[in-house]
């Protein structure tokens, strides 16, 4: 993986998917599909981050109207209160979106750094939250532009169902958590509307509570509760009204 600065303030990677199908035409002839990945439990490929990210890209101006049709403040001050800030801590975002939690965040915390692969979110988040204690990068949950040990807390809302591969991402964040910091994330619990994958590029249909609570076990993390949250994820489609359960998850890095 390769890190570029640029003179924006923005850190961008460039790397290469580590997980490789091979599609076999009817011709017989074999294709190299390098923006796939295998998923195991749902024993399909899934595309890759790049149609995550053109849909974000698509939707950037829009976000946060779409975001208050799916779910509420109360989402943030749950990942906020399970986080429990210090005005001398730094917290990472991961998944900032256009500022959601980092907005918040930044009124708790000494600095805020707003991680995403979107370059126009982020460039939404950069405008609403001019001048504040937040430093914002572009990067993936799975390949954090950050050094081993660097921020206090991590916190993320609906960014697991987007990534590739949840469990690198989880070890990913605890990674970059010094000591005793702390890693919350609220995100979709299981569910069967496949819709969504169409809808809104999400690549994993939520996660059951036992599976997000073994991979932040497996990453090294203490003290793991994985809890429903009391809010669901709503939208209203033509057949009516779909509420998905959503849930916290928190953890410490003890060593």
């Amino acid at each position: 993986m390769d890190r570029i600065f640029e003179d924006s303030g923005i850190w961008k990677q460039s790397w290469k998917p580590e997980h490789y199908l091979v599609e076999v035409g009817s011709d017989g002839h074999t294709t190299l599909c390098s923006d796939m990945f295998f998923n195991p439990e749902q024993d399909q490929p899934c595309i890759l981050s790049r149609e995550v990210k053109e849909y974000f890209e698509q939707v950037s101006s829009q976000w946060d109207t779409i975001r208050r049709g799916f779910y509420g403040e109360e989402v943030r001050e749950a990942v906020l209160m399970a986080a429990r800030i210090l005005p001398d801590q730094t917290v990472l975002d991961v998944g900032a979106g256009t500022g959601f939690l980092t907005e918040a965040a930044s009124r708790k915390a000494r600095k805020v750094i707003a991680l995403d692969f979107s370059e126009s979110m982020i460039a939404e988040a950069r405008t609403k939250l001019a001048g504040r204690n937040v430093e914002f990068r572009i990067g993936s949950a799975e390949q954090i532009p950050l050094p081993d040990a660097s921020v206090d807390a991590v916190i993320g809302n609906m960014v697991l169902h987007h990534c590739p591969r949840p469990e690198t991402a989880v070890k990913e964040m605890t990674r970059v958590l010094e000591p005793k910091g702390r890693l919350v994330l609220s995100d979709l619990q299981e569910h069967n509307h496949d819709s969504l994958r169409k809808e809104h590029a999400d690549l994993w249909m939520g996660f059951k509570m036992s599976y997000v609570s073994g991979i932040m076990h497996e990453a090294g993390l203490e003290d793991v509760s994985v809890e429903s949250l009391s809010s669901c994820c709503s939208e209203t489609k033509e057949e009516g009204q779909i509420n998905i359960p959503m849930f916290l998850a928190a953890g410490h890095k003890h060593w």
